[in-house]
């Protein structure tokens, strides 16, 4: 076989590979379907689309800003935030601010929380999660230390965890911080020493 055949022959076959390609999907689309109306369907956060499920759309973020901060206050139709540079910023709230994984009335004074702002009023509302490792010591209870690995200790609320750690296992915890301080343990995990 000559190189000139071989290359003629590689040829139809790309272009019979494209045109097929380009037939295929645009049986997939459907004659009365725009282009990527299919992808946009099996993909809710595609252009256009109404967003992903439990997210917010992102036209309703555009402008927006993050607030982090500590609960100061939580009224009907107000939240009020210090912000971690001890200013306040004090946010309106409705019936379509979400709370990630709860209630607006469950938030308490001094939680953490990162909040989603648009002309001043609160969009969503995220409880920020403490995360850490290390080892435990001076369990009591309840109550214990972590030291963790840059040598920091933190206190612990054990009271929702229901396999307590014992002194010397090395773990790792995520909750959220009560008091600017403790972690209220929500998930603990033993890791291998």
């Amino acid at each position: 076989m000559s190189k000139k055949s071989a290359w003629a022959g590689a040829i139809v076959a790309a272009v019979g590979l494209t045109v097929g390609g380009i037939a295929v999907a645009t049986a997939a689309e459907g004659p009365d379907r725009p282009p990527n109306a299919a992808f946009a369907e099996r993909h809710l956060g595609a252009p256009g689309g109404p967003g992903k499920p439990g997210r917010p759309d992102k036209t309703k973020l555009k402008d927006s800003t993050l607030v982090v901060g500590r609960v100061k206050s939580v009224e009907t139709g107000k939240l009020t935030i210090t912000k971690d540079d001890g200013s306040e910023v004090s946010l309106t709230t409705d019936g379509s601010t979400k709370l990630r994984g709860g209630d607006l009335a469950g938030l308490k004074a001094d939680q953490r929380v990162t909040v989603r702002v648009k002309d001043g009023k609160a969009l969503n509302v995220a409880l920020a999660k403490a995360q850490a490792r290390g080892t435990v010591k001076d369990v009591n209870g309840d109550n214990a230390t972590l030291i963790q690995v840059d040598g920091l200790q933190t206190p612990l609320d054990l009271s929702s965890v229901t396999e307590k750690p014992k002194n010397g296992d090395l773990v790792t915890v995520s909750g959220s911080v009560t008091d600017g301080r403790t972690i209220k343990v929500e998930q603990l995990r033993q890791l291998p020493k």
